[in-house]
């Protein structure tokens, strides 16, 4: 048996969803409300120039962490240096690391904790770490740290950091002065597949420049580098001999051609994913609402589950129109549908 589990922002939040809001792991329609109460001075630098931009259209963005990154996205790939919308977009970086990190750094993952269980459940099921595949388009780290977690105790086969990133030709992490390290290095491609199709916070790009051109910082075959912590921190910079360099998150939103603009080291890994969808006896979709601009990965979920006949698919959302949308999307006649993960552990304890 085979299977793909794929998470969403959703996960992130059920680890902690009752915490203060400055604590609080951002969801898409919620994330500006946040990092307000975290970094108020560059959460205006970036509303403020959503407003210069496009006026009273201003709110429907930032009611909209997706739609904001996705318009300033598209308009800064075409844009000078220096303008409203390239600096736009490097604050939105800059501030997505401050956010991300600071509320996500302190979460426990002990064996006691959900997102713990639930990963750990699924892998009881299965007869080899290599039958299990997390797909996810979150930019945090939680999904590394509750491997590490697991195979810290006992389970030593299923994580190999970086090796479970599937990245061909990967040879190298980058250790962070003053940021802790995983434990364990492995470029193998063997344990649990770690398919991240957004990009991550711990992918980064290296530029001469604290603003890199548009150019330059939408190049896709830029250096990547991928840095050795579990933790999550913007602004870094990188000594290279006795010039300062200046680093950026390697992300994409989900516009719609993103073929495009992505990473050329990342486009192998939507290909990857693709096979994983079509072979997965079992695909349990958990916080993730397949967003309309995301026609990518729409036309990822229904291509390789729509090629499958023999595939259970299962969601994980307290909204029931969540489901409905797979129903059609998958090929499916028949979804089973869970509230939430703490109903889906108790039932698989039970």
């Amino acid at each position: 048996m085979k299977t793909v589990l794929l998470f969403g922002a959703g996960v992130t939040r059920s680890v902690r969803p009752n915490v203060a809001l400055g604590r609080r792991p951002p969801l898409d329609k919620d994330f500006f409300i946040i990092a307000e109460k975290i970094n108020k001075a560059l959460t205006d630098r970036v509303t403020d120039s959503l407003t210069s931009l496009v006026g009273d259209y201003a709110k429907v963005l930032k009611g909209s962490l997706e739609t904001a990154a996705t318009y300033l996205y598209i308009k800064a790939i075409d844009s000078k240096k220096g303008s409203v919308y390239h600096e736009a977009m490097l604050d939105l970086l800059k501030l997505l690391g401050i956010v991300i990190g600071h509320t996500t750094n302190t979460i426990s993952l002990s064996p006691r904790s959900l997102i713990y269980r639930f990963v750990l459940g699924e892998l009881n099921k299965l007869t080899s770490p290599e039958d299990l595949t997390i797909i996810t388009f979150n930019y945090d780290m939680l999904l590394e740290r509750v491997l590490d977690e697991i195979s810290l105790r006992g389970h030593s086969d299923i994580f190999h950091f970086p090796g479970c990133y599937r990245f061909d030709g990967l040879t190298r992490a980058q250790k962070v002065t003053g940021l802790s390290q995983f434990p364990v290095k492995s470029f193998e491609h063997s344990g649990v597949s770690l398919f991240k199709l957004h990009g991550s916070l711990n992918w980064q790009s290296v530029h001469t420049s604290t603003s890199p051109t548009p150019s330059a910082m939408f190049n896709p075959n830029r250096e990547l580098h991928i840095l050795d912590s579990p933790l999550v921190q913007g602004g870094l910079t990188w000594r290279r001999k006795a010039k300062l360099m200046y680093m950026n998150p390697v992300i994409v939103p989900p516009v719609s051609g993103k073929r495009g603009m992505i990473h050329s080291n990342m486009l192998p890994l939507w290909v990857k994913a693709g096979k994983a969808l079509s072979s997965a006896d079992r695909v349990v979709i958990t916080g993730y609402s397949c967003p309309p601009l995301d026609l990518e990965a729409r036309i990822l979920l229904s291509e390789n589950l729509r090629s499958n006949d023999n595939k259970k698919i299962y969601v994980i959302d307290p909204d029931p129109k969540t489901a409905s949308k797979f129903v059609d999307l998958c090929g499916v006649g028949h979804i089973t549908m869970y509230t939430s993960i703490k109903d889906w552990v108790q039932d698989a304890v039970s």
